[in-house]
C-alpha cells in the first residue's frame, strides 16, 4: 500500500493538468466545500492601525498621554474563505473546483446554514452574495494559472488574479443590488470600503499562503483522486 502511493505521487501523471472526475475526486470535492464552510465561520482577529482624528490634529498632546499606543489600533477580524477557495483551485483545479462552490452555493440556496448570514433561495438578495458568485471565475482563473508544478511568482500571480475576480464581481453585484435599492452612491462606496477594503489586501496575501498549502495537499490526496 505505501510502495502504491509513493509510486502514485512520483508518476508523472501526476504533473498533468487536473484531476479527473471519479469516485475519489468527488470525495475531494465534498471535502473541499467543507473546508469552505469552515473558513466561512472562522474568523482571524487581525492588529491593524486605526488612527484617531484627535491624534492628527494635536499629535503631540495625543502621544504624550498614556496607552496612546493602544488607542491607535484595533482588532480587524479577517474571514479567510476567499484564500480557501484558492486553495481549493490548487488542489482540484478550475473544473472539479467550480464543482466544489456550486456543491457549496446548492447547499446554501437549499437552506443549510452554510453562509454567513445563514441560506435560503432568498440569499440572493444579501449585499454579500456576490462574493460568493465571485469564487466560480475566482477559482477559474487561479485554476487555470496554477498548471502543473508552482513556482513562487506564479502561486503569487494567481492569488492577485484570483481575488481581484472574486472582489470584482462582488463589487458589481453589490453595486447593482444597491442603487437597484435605490440606495446613494455614498451607502454604496460605504458597503464597497467594508467589504473589500482592507480584506482585499488581506486576501492577497493568505490567499498566497493558501496556495502553496494546496498544492502540497494536491500531492497527498491525488491518490484519492486518482
Amino acid at each position: 500500500m505505501n510502495s502504491r502511493i509513493i509510486k502514485n505521487i512520483k508518476n508523472t501523471k501526476f504533473i498533468k493538468r487536473f484531476p479527473d472526475l471519479n469516485l475519489g475526486s468527488l470525495v475531494v470535492i465534498v471535502f473541499c466545500s467543507f473546508l469552505i464552510i469552515i473558513s466561512t465561520f472562522t474568523p482571524m482577529p487581525q492588529l491593524i492601525l486605526a488612527i484617531p482624528q484627535e491624534a492628527l490634529i494635536n499629535p503631540s498632546e495625543f502621544f504624550a498621554k498614556a496607552n496612546s499606543i493602544g488607542k491607535i489600533t484595533s482588532i480587524f477580524y479577517y474571514i479567510p474563505q476567499i484564500p480557501v477557495v484558492l486553495m481549493v483551485a490548487a488542489i482540484l483545479g478550475p473544473r472539479l473546483g467550480i464543482l466544489s462552490i456550486i456543491l457549496y452555493i446548492a447547499a446554501g440556496l437549499a437552506g443549510l446554514p452554510v453562509f454567513a448570514g445563514g441560506g435560503g433561495i432568498n440569499y440572493y438578495v444579501q449585499h454579500g452574495f456576490g462574493y460568493i458568485l465571485g469564487f466560480i471565475p475566482g477559482i477559474y482563473t487561479a485554476g487555470n494559472i496554477l498548471y502543473g508544478k508552482t513556482k513562487l511568482f506564479t502561486a503569487f500571480r494567481a492569488s492577485i488574479i484570483g481575488v481581484t475576480a472574486v472582489h470584482l464581481i462582488g463589487i458589481i453585484y453589490l453595486s447593482t443590488v444597491l442603487f437597484i435599492k435605490h440606495e446613494s452612491i455614498f451607502t454604496v462606496f460605504g458597503w464597497i470600503w467594508q467589504l473589500s477594503g482592507m480584506q482585499f489586501f488581506y486576501d492577497i496575501i493568505f490567499a498566497l499562503l493558501a496556495i502553496l498549502i494546496g498544492r502540497f495537499l494536491r500531492k497527498i490526496l491525488w491518490v484519492a483522486m486518482d
